[in-house]
């Protein structure tokens, strides 16, 4: 009888220890460059300072070799993507996961763009 009050507390221990952790919000973000875009995304690229690129003279295959592996496809939602520029830096909250191809792809909680 004692070894199943002890299985039994041991068990609810964890999992309301599992419920706290899902209710943690930590998001992911990223900020960098919005290198291209097509409908309801963008391709963010980080860690690159403006003079290790020009958006204007390479290609973003290019640019990707540069920043290889530190690029995104950010999901943003449908017709959002004239919302803002290519050139234009950013901060990306992620929503959920990011899946880890290269380019990366994820979905956008958030995104502001940084002055």
């Amino acid at each position: 009888m004692k070894n199943v009050m002890i299985t039994f507390l041991l068990v609810t221990l964890i999992l309301s220890g599992c419920s706290l952790s899902e209710e943690n919000n930590n998001y992911t973000i990223i900020t960098g460059y919005i290198i291209d875009k097509e409908e309801g995304r963008l391709l963010v690229v980080e860690g690159l300072d403006e003079s290790e690129f020009d958006i204007h003279e390479q290609t973003v295959e290019e640019i990707l070799k540069i920043a290889d592996p530190n690029a995104t496809w950010v999901s943003i939602g449908d017709n959002r993507e004239n919302d803002y520029s290519v050139g234009e830096q950013v901060k990306v909250t992620i929503d959920g996961g990011v899946n880890t191809s290269y380019p990366a792809q994820a979905s956008a909680k958030h995104i502001e763009v940084v002055e």
